[in-house]
């Protein structure tokens, strides 16, 4: 899960490691809570040390949000201040992607942070106890669900054509994700989003068609970098023009914006408006089609008409063309009876009553 990941990259970094104190041996990091100050496997002394919390949240849009805040104590006694083991967990952490096995992937961006003092420290002038204090560190958990749907797939073109046109980037939700990754200028992260899509109101006998938006987000180390991959995606989709789906039917690019103060985690800094369609399906028939038929309207049906013979006889039975034979075929249709049920329960003499 992401809090044994998140450990186990701030145990193994070297920095870290000689920042903090050690609990059996290893930096005291810990989840949630750090053992009290009397427990045997402490070394001398047992500040620094840091605990950390994950909330997590529904989010309509990411599937899955949350918040990461990390509490770093020290002493006025320690080596290192909060300030310096605060400035290298947010290098090491914000930015970062991180995919449990058999998860999606998740991002940690850094918010804000806080120092405080401990409740226990005095001003008792006979303490000999060190005083306690230290920052909060919180930072934005944000999810990279897979946003591959149905065939043909916008989403899962613009993956593989990402991935064709720049080898060297990470495709997120699409190539195999390290479980602790940061991109880098060499090395950048693209992830596209699928924001909504509206029916087009042309329609065609075999294809009914769509126009849907997408955001791209490029995440590079420096914002020089990123900027120009950027701009290497938009021009090579306005030159080319369209982007192929699975079935080799084309999406053409209608409008593409680029939104460089955008938050390439949150938001995303590239968005394409596409139009493609989709085979269309057998079409039904629609009701009005069923109610009308070679024996006229069921208006005319159920109307009060004559069905006398030319003698003025009531024929002694159902006449072609009467009310009541006109009833018995329409209600005999098995497609009529699904849409009127109770036609079969209806009876209508050739002089209109019962």
């Amino acid at each position: 899960m992401l809090e044994g990941l998140l450990k186990e990259q701030i145990r193994g970094d070297p920095v870290i490691a000689d920042m903090l104190a050690k609990y059996k041996s290893r930096p005291a990091f810990f989840y949630q809570k750090s053992p009290e100050d009397t427990a045997s496997g402490w070394s001398k002394p047992c500040y620094p040390r840091a605990d950390y919390n994950i909330d997590m949240r529904y989010d309509p849009e990411r599937k899955a949000s949350g918040a990461l805040t990390i509490n770093a104590w020290c002493t006025s006694e320690s080596e290192f201040q909060p300030e310096d083991i605060e400035r290298r967990l947010v290098a090491l952490i914000s930015g970062t992607f991180y995919t449990p096995p058999g998860g999606a992937t998740i991002s940690a961006i850094w918010s804000s942070s806080a120092a405080f003092d401990f409740e226990g420290n005095t001003s008792d002038g006979d303490n000999t106890a060190p005083e306690v204090f230290g920052v909060t560190i919180m930072f934005d958990l944000l999810e990279f669900p897979e946003q591959i749907t149905t065939t043909p797939d916008p989403v899962q073109a613009l993956n593989i054509w990402s991935k064709d046109l720049f080898p060297g980037a990470t495709i997120i939700a699409h190539d195999q994700m390290p479980e602790v990754w940061k991109p880098s200028d060499m090395n950048p992260a693209i992830y596209w989003r699928f924001d909504g899509a509206s029916a087009d109101d042309r329609q065609s006998y075999a294809v009914d068609w769509y126009i849907g938006t997408f955001a791209a987000h490029v995440v590079a180390d420096s914002v020089t970098e990123r900027n120009r991959w950027i701009k290497a995606l938009v021009e090579t989709i306005q030159l080319e023009g369209e982007i192929l789906l699975a079935d080799r039917s084309p999406m053409f690019a209608q409008r593409i914006a680029i939104r460089h103060d955008a938050d390439p985690l949150r938001v995303g800094q590239l968005l394409l408006t596409g139009k493609y369609g989709v085979l269309a399906q057998q079409r039904r028939e629609r009701a009005e089609n069923l109610l009308s038929g070679p024996f006229g309207t069921f208006g005319a049906i159920a109307g009060n008409g004559a069905g006398t013979s030319s003698d003025g006889s009531d024929g002694g039975g159902d006449t072609p063309g009467s009310p009541s034979s006109r009833l018995n075929d329409f209600s005999g249709n098995p497609l009529n009876r699904a849409v009127f049920p109770t036609l079969g329960n209806m009876e209508v003499s050739a002089h209109g009553k019962e």
